[in-house]
């Protein structure tokens, strides 16, 4: 890369050697130092390249081996600045450009952030943004200790960061602890363990802590579980000792729910056409312009499709300008009526759906008794369904002074 640059800069002629004696030239060159390189054979003429310098110095060495030379092109700086020695408007653009190069290589043009898992993207950029490191600022003004320490305060789950430039590159490193779960108490202070939902205990471990109830017993919402106080007997079977602790126990709840959901058999059926048409819109900033050169007739009835396109010049730097793209798509109302087997489908469709968004909550579905029934021009579908969760909140104790006990009174004292 470097040779090829300083070929560049000193300039260098591509040329073609015919003659009686080429082989000895070539030698003559070697002898003097002469540098040759690309030299292939095209019949019986040679073609090599050669610096300015070099060629200047072929003349005495051309005379004495009665060969000619040919110049077949020229290329490097010198002859690029001959070609345009007097366009002065085209030497100016080019300092220009190198100045603004130059300004442009000052800033900060590319935030990009690598590590992160639980937190996003955004999420991170946000922040940057709202401490004032943004795309487009100097990069004399980024303190990478600074950054560095405002993260890890920021956001617990960040263990480890680190910012560093490279270029026009702000460079962000994370290193998130996937294994802490935030507590809403530190396991170091004391916890009861609380109900967080009505229905019957179905299985409970306890780690931590006294239980106060036991399996099958049926609790509401707010109803203590586990206590933190811990009572140490005696031999005589009452309370010698007293201390908190964090309570610990996996508790599962089992409840029963209803579900209910229902449907018209008639509904508006879209019959599509083959009439589809395209258009495209502009938007800068807030304000949004239509890019259409001819009229265009409206659709009664149709779809529309949309596609945005936002520019940006780095990975995160996103300018306010937005191409769009709207595809429509017309369609004829018709008034139809679900079949038997659609209407089903349709049901398990909708309840499907329900039931996974209370998986993804951390409930699990123990039991279904959804039934479908069609009657009426409607479709019904109701029942009630079993699910069970880990339904335990973690609460600050009411403590308690440890009780003193009293001492037998002396002989001779009053009591």
């Amino acid at each position: 890369m470097l040779t090829n640059l300083l070929k560049f800069l000193k300039g260098y002629v591509v040329i073609r050697l015919s003659g009686y004696s080429p082989e000895r030239f070539l030698n003559l060159c070697s002898h003097h130092h002469i540098i040759l390189w690309g030299l292939r054979s095209v019949g019986t003429e040679y073609e090599m390249c050669i610096s300015i310098s070099g060629f200047r110095r072929l003349r005495p060495l051309v005379h004495k081996t009665k060969t000619k030379v040919v110049i077949l092109e020229r290329h490097g700086l010198p002859f690029m600045l001959y070609r345009y020695q007097n366009r002065k408007l085209f030497a100016g653009g080019a300092l220009l450009g190198a100045v603004l190069l130059y300004s442009l290589s000052l800033f900060i043009w590319n935030i990009h952030v690598e590590g992160n898992y639980s937190l996003s993207d955004e999420v991170i950029l946000g922040y940057l943004e709202s401490i004032q490191i943004v795309h487009g600022m100097a990069k004399r003004e980024i303190h990478g200790e600074e950054i560095e320490a405002a993260l890890r305060e920021h956001f617990p789950e960040i263990t480890w960061t680190s910012a560093e430039v490279k270029g026009t590159r702000l460079i962000i490193h994370v290193q998130e602890n996937e294994d802490a779960v935030p507590d809403a108490i530190p396991d170091e202070e004391p916890a009861d363990l609380r109900a967080a939902g009505d229905g019957r205990i179905v299985s409970m471990i306890v780690r931590s802590g006294t239980p106060i109830v036991s399996e099958g017993m049926e609790v509401k919402k707010g109803d203590l579980l586990v206590e933190s106080r811990v009572e140490i007997l005696d031999d005589a079977g009452e309370t010698a000792n007293t201390y908190y602790v964090h309570g610990d126990a996996d508790i599962r709840i089992q409840r029963t729910e209803h579900y209910e959901a229902s449907f018209d058999m008639k509904y508006t059926k879209k019959e599509y056409t083959d009439r589809t048409r395209t258009s495209f819109y502009l938007t800068l900033g807030r304000k949004r312009f239509d890019l259409r050169f001819f009229h265009m007739d409206q659709y009664e009835q149709s779809d529309v499709i949309a596609s945005e396109l936002p520019l940006k010049i780095t990975e995160n730097f996103y300018l306010p300008v937005t191409l769009g793209k709207n595809v429509e798509q017309e369609y004829l109302p018709t008034e139809a009526v679900y079949t038997r087997e659609e209407a089903v489908a349709r049901a398990k469709e909708e309840w499907a759906l329900f039931f996974e968004k209370l998986r993804i909550k951390g409930l699990q579905i123990i039991e279904n008794n959804v039934k479908i029934d069609i009657s009426g021009g409607v479709c019904r579908a109701k029942g009630d369904y079993v699910v069970e969760e880990s339904a335990v909140q973690e609460c600050a104790p009411e403590m308690q002074e440890p009780r003193q006990e009293e001492l037998p009174a002396e002989e001779g004292e009053e009591t």
